[in-house]
């Protein structure tokens, strides 16, 4: 019996893990208060509401916290750690321990719970080199994400070293990034042998900086994600060999071409007729003039979500591309956000995206010089005359000409009004003086223009409910009316006319004094201000009730019809 009882009991310690085993130690000596409470912190936690969701649905929240670029290290192994319940639960996720974490001690742990999910492997091959490369070639048959980048040594060792050797069935996600610029990194057609097998003919996804694949290699085809970016010049494709790539991948959803050094060359075949990308979700391009507007003809995306266009423009070639961009045959037809952004005076991007309401937002950030817009705006109004009728945000980032502003006056539908370290002086001033003319009261001869179909004085942005000022100077010195002194006749013009505007926010604001407060509480359903920016000197008013204020008001802003300008005292508001 002694033997028998030494045999079972070395068994148990060979069987039991020591960490458990000193757990049971604890747990033996344990006092029955701490063992209460033990219990009492298990109970709660299992009343906890946290604790009532299916494993399943805890399972994907665990996924997604593995999948955050905060959990892409080891943190998101602290959920094992919370309770009892969440243990179990994370233990038979085997997709959750399928996204490696290279650590020498967790990496074969992580293998066996992952079990037969496909693993997610996403790693910079320049730490640790030898024992990431080692393991991603012997477990590259259960590879389904692989995410790498590095110096060209390192990708070298990984890929080159080891062509027709890597069989990866599984592959669905390829992302090869070179972090040295210079020398070209060319990948083996076949890296990956097995892929274009018919049973693996999957939807892919593929992305590629400062590296390539040949052009004829078979990860081109069936993706649903291309991103290609920064490749060296002896990688640059012609425009037939780009649009080839396009046109074998059907289900394309996702596409961002970026400095690709593509070339465009006279075998274009499909000109004539155009790609169509149903699927298409956003479309990215950083390229020369000439290969935007080429692959803006040659392309057609009738669910189209998002698109960005910048590339370096000349003056000549300026409004050949804002032709092309603003009147493509998609542009405007299901797109409901249009971003025009100029971050120099050489540079223009344009970007479209859908929401519940349409948007239009017009961005510089440079300077605060007003930009003339009025020749892309125009061409929207001319072939997309219903463009303007559908906005509801207007979203203003630099100093727009007169011009711009009358092209932009169609949003008949615009309820809010953002106006971002812009000069708000020029639109105030229209607004006012036709929100006056409104109630009866002009400094100019009335113009047919001014009239709606109906034959009644027009309203500029009739359904206008909020105006939101950022990074505003309200009380700008070079003037003898400051912006929030227009602000507050253009709010009581518009209350008297029925047209009132309910909501005022002033966000980072200069020169806010106290006064201006008190107007925008009485004259607004909503009047919000960060506080910050608050002038505290007493404004100098001259006493009289609104009206007369606004009277006074109009009364400086005159109009001169032989220069076509506004001006306000000896301060002079020209619109270009």
């Amino acid at each position: 019996m002694h033997n028998r009882s030494a045999s079972s009991s070395s068994f148990s310690k060979r069987i039991v893990p020591p960490s458990i085993r000193r757990a049971l130690d604890i747990r033996r000596f344990e006092s029955s208060q701490h063992r209460r409470k033990r219990l009492e912190a298990s109970r709660l936690n299992t009343l906890a509401p946290i604790s009532c969701l299916p494993p399943e649905l805890l399972c994907r929240i665990f996924l997604f916290c593995a999948a955050s670029p905060d959990g892409a290290g080891p943190c998101w192994l602290a959920v094992t750690h919370v309770t009892h319940h969440w243990r179990e639960v994370a233990l038979a996720c085997p997709e959750l321990w399928a996204n490696i974490i290279f650590r020498p001690k967790l990496v074969p742990i992580m293998l066996a719970r992952s079990k037969d999910a496909p693993l997610v492997i996403r790693v910079d091959l320049d730490s640790n080199k030898h024992l990431k490369s080692m393991t991603i070639r012997e477990n590259i048959a259960k590879v389904g994400v692989l995410d790498v980048r590095g110096s060209q040594s390192a990708l070298d060792t990984l890929f080159v070293d080891h062509v027709g050797q890597l069989a990866a069935p599984r592959l669905g996600s390829l992302a090869v990034a070179n972090t040295i610029a210079g020398d070209p990194f060319w990948l083996d057609a076949r890296v990956f042998h097995g892929i274009d097998e018919p049973k693996t003919n999957l939807p892919r996804q593929l992305r590629l900086e400062r590296a390539a694949l040949p052009w004829n290699s078979p990860w081109y085809n069936n993706l649903t994600d291309l991103y290609l970016a920064d490749l060296h010049k002896a990688h640059g494709p012609t425009m037939t060999m780009l649009l080839s790539v396009i046109v074998a991948s059907p289900l394309l959803q996702h596409l961002t071409l970026i400095n690709t050094q593509t070339r465009i060359d006279d075998l274009n075949m499909y000109r004539l007729f155009p790609v169509v990308l149903a699927d298409l979700r956003t479309l990215h391009l950083s390229e020369p003039i000439s290969v935007c507007a080429q692959l803006l003809m040659d392309l057609t995306f009738p669910s189209i979500v998002t698109v960005i266009v910048s590339c370096t423009l000349s003056p000549a070639s300026e409004a050949s591309l804002v032709s092309t961009i603003l009147c493509h045959r998609d542009f405007c037809q299901t797109s409901n956000f249009l971003l025009i952004d100029a971050p120099t005076s050489e540079h223009l991007c344009i970007r479209t995206t859908s929401s519940s309401d349409k948007t239009l937002r017009i961005d510089l950030h440079h300077g605060r010089r007003r930009l003339s817009l009025g020749w892309a705006l125009q061409n929207l109004v001319i072939s997309r005359s219903t463009f303007f009728s559908c906005i509801t945000v207007l979203y203003i980032g630099t100093a727009l000409g007169f011009d711009s502003w009358r092209h932009l006056c169609h949003c008949r539908e615009l309820a809010v009004l953002f106006l971002y370290a812009a000069d708000p002086l020029p639109i105030f001033a229209i607004l006012l003086e036709h929100a006056m003319r409104c109630i009866g009261m002009s400094i100019r001869p009335q113009a047919e223009t001014d009239l709606d179909p109906d034959g009644a004085c027009r309203q500029i942005f009739p359904e206008l409910e909020s105006i939101r000022l950022i990074d505003i100077d309200c009380g700008d010195s070079r003037l003898y009316l400051s912006i929030t002194d227009i602000l507050r006749s253009l709010l009581w013009a518009r209350r008297t006319g029925r047209r009132p505007i309910a909501d005022v926010r002033l966000k980072a604001c200069k020169n806010v004094f106290q006064q201006d407060v008190e107007y925008f509480t009485f004259l607004t359903d909503s009047f919000t201000w960060d506080g910050v920016g608050k002038n505290e000197k007493e404004k100098e008013d001259s006493g009289l009730d609104m009206r007369n204020f606004s009277l006074s008001v109009l009364e400086h802003l005159m109009w001169d019809s032989s220069s076509g300008l506004f001006s306000i005292d000896s301060w002079i508001v020209k619109f270009p």
